[in-house]
């Protein structure tokens, strides 16, 4: 059962003919890995490490020495591109992640469809009884990609605010609330119907997402920890791989919350074949 979860969620290219997620794969880690090798980008913040841990070691109040440090906060124009590089990453990892999840919603109910109308014994069970669900139009999903992709870009910073110091609150709640883009991408709800449609449908389904989430995490806590060993032997090995399989994992995560979706969706009671594994 294990095997067969992992297989499902972390098996990223199996979506339609498999080429188009295997390019949007390879742009995004191409583009994730670029800025490392940017010779305008500078990783190195040791002053500003030293200029924090002064600031912080400050043991009684000098008003001339604090205006002094903070009018000249030690980071260079380098630092600047490399910070602004990095979250560029993060916006196009997720707007990767997005494309990925509307695409499999999309898949999934053009094979349904396909299913219903000439059914195979090996299907039969998997093609439920009531009409599909319509996939959504191609100009659609694009203008709900880049619309949800603004709107996180906006929410970004007070949801990382809030996380921060409600961590464990907010990894109680994610088996509620990651299916949400999903709800919006897939055509079946508009930006604040998805809210507590995606939370109704995942109320029954709130320890088998949990487990499913838990194992995307460990994933990502085991590639934290041994890639990084990685950079004492090649930099530009670490540089490459971290960036394949940090896409791997955002790719991952985005498949494991369509799954999750998709299933819920037409599966809403407690009993039954689930056609997918979650």
């Amino acid at each position: 059962m294990f095997l067969s979860v992992a297989k499902s969620i972390f098996n990223i290219d199996n979506v339609g003919n498999r080429w188009g997620v295997r390019i949007l794969y390879m742009i995004t880690v191409i583009l994730n890995a670029a800025i490392h090798f940017n010779p305008w980008a500078d990783t190195d913040f040791t002053p500003l490490q030293s200029w924090v841990l002064e600031v912080y070691s400050m043991t009684e109040v000098d008003p001339d020495k604090a205006d002094m440090l903070l009018n000249n906060i030690p980071i260079s124009t380098g630092n600047l591109i490399y910070l602004l590089s990095s979250v560029i990453v993060v916006i196009i990892l997720l707007a990767s992640a997005y494309i990925y999840a509307a695409v499999f919603v999309r898949e999934f109910r053009k094979e349904k469809i396909a299913s219903v109308e000439d059914p195979d014994p090996e299907v039969v069970n998997y093609a439920v009884s009531h009409i599909p669900d319509k996939p959504i139009k191609i100009p659609e999903l694009i203008g709900r990609v880049v619309l949800l992709l603004l709107i996180s870009i906006v929410i970004a910073i007070p949801i990382l605010s809030v996380t921060m110091y409600f961590l464990f609150l907010a990894l109680i709640g994610l088996p509620f609330v990651f299916t949400i883009p999903v709800a919006y991408l897939s055509g079946d709800k508009g930006l604040f119907a998805s809210i507590p449609y995606a939370v109704k449908i995942s109320r029954k389904y709130y320890f088998i997402n949990m487990r499913s989430i838990a194992l995307v995490f460990l994933a990502a806590l085991a590639v934290d920890f041994a890639v990084p060993l990685l950079a004492n032997v090649s930099l530009t090995a670490f540089y490459i791989l971290d960036a394949a399989l940090t896409t791997w994992l955002w790719l991952s995560f985005a498949r494991l919350a369509a799954i999750a979706y998709c299933t819920m969706k037409d599966f809403p009671i407690k009993g039954g074949n689930r056609p997918l594994a979650i």
